[in-house]
């Protein structure tokens, strides 16, 4: 029987080693327990996966696109919504794990699916999150200008490849990206000037397996521990000039702010009213 049991757990450890290879284009390392207990991942109906970040115990913060219709682009009903928290693995599942499902969607009215601009949205959750412990906490927002270098990092899930149906990492990692000049990031053969001044580009410029790749859109960008961007754009996936693009939530402080107390709700079908 132990040479049974012994060959089972032998069996298991493969799968899972195959479920978990160290060559994930998302790259990084594997995040500790109670590290950044504030990244949380979001199930959606269209969209592989998004990330997101908590702010308090009722709201998430994410990217608009997330939260819109692929082809419609218009806001999609909270029912189909998840949101995951406390657990450092999609699976498997962990007693620290808390799901919630959202009831409001808060999409800012400016957001611009052509160019990203304004590329946020806050979601409110059915249940508020119990009292916060060191694996779900809300994020500290960062409210400074950073210089050019600072070693940032990404929190996320995501995919080895943004090929359509491709498995999610179950496993959250964490990838060093340095914050680059916007000059280099608009480059021509780069981003092209999609890089706005709402925005901060943080990666690499040459090709590396630190990156971020599809089903990590909406997750945070930490600097110094602290909340900083949402990634929008720039799934690079390890290719060259293709670093992450994220918004900069330092300039959104007011409008974030703004949502948690708001009694409306708009329904399934809203648009935004892009400048």
């Amino acid at each position: 029987m132990r040479v049974l049991v012994v060959a089972l757990l032998v069996t298991l450890a493969g799968a899972l080693a195959s479920e978990n290879p160290s060559g994930r284009l998302t790259g990084g390392t594997v995040a500790l327990s109670g590290q950044y207990p504030a990244a949380v991942s979001i199930d959606t109906p269209y969209q592989l996966h998004c990330g997101g970040s908590i702010i308090n115990l009722n709201h998430v913060l994410t990217a608009a696109w997330c939260v819109m219709h692929p082809t419609a682009f218009t806001l999609l009903n909270p029912f189909w919504l998840r949101v995951i928290a406390g657990d450092l693995n999609l699976v498997p599942v962990s007693f620290r794990r808390e799901v919630r499902n959202v009831t409001h969607l808060f999409v800012h009215p400016n957001y611009n699916r052509v160019t990203n601009n304004n590329d946020l949205a806050v979601m409110r959750l059915n249940t508020p999150f119990p009292e916060f412990h060191n694996t779900i906490e809300p994020a500290i927002l960062n409210t400074r200008v950073l210089a050019v270098n600072t070693q940032c990092e990404y929190v996320g899930w995501g995919a080895a490849t943004n090929a359509v149906g491709v498995a999610l990492n179950p496993a959250q990692r964490i990838a060093i990206v340095p914050i680059l000049t916007t000059a280099s990031c608009n480059a021509a053969t780069v981003h092209n000037n999609r890089v706005l001044a709402t925005m901060i580009c943080a990666g690499s410029l040459t090709a590396t397996a630190n990156t971020v790749c599809q089903g990590n859109i909406g997750g945070g960008l930490y600097c110094g521990g602290q909340l900083t961007g949402v990634l929008t754009f720039g799934l690079a996936c390890g290719a060259a000039n293709q670093p992450g693009v994220y918004i900069d939530i330092r300039q959104y402080r007011q409008w974030i702010d703004t949502q948690f107390t708001r009694t409306d709700n708009p329904g399934p079908g809203w648009v935004p009213n892009p400048l």
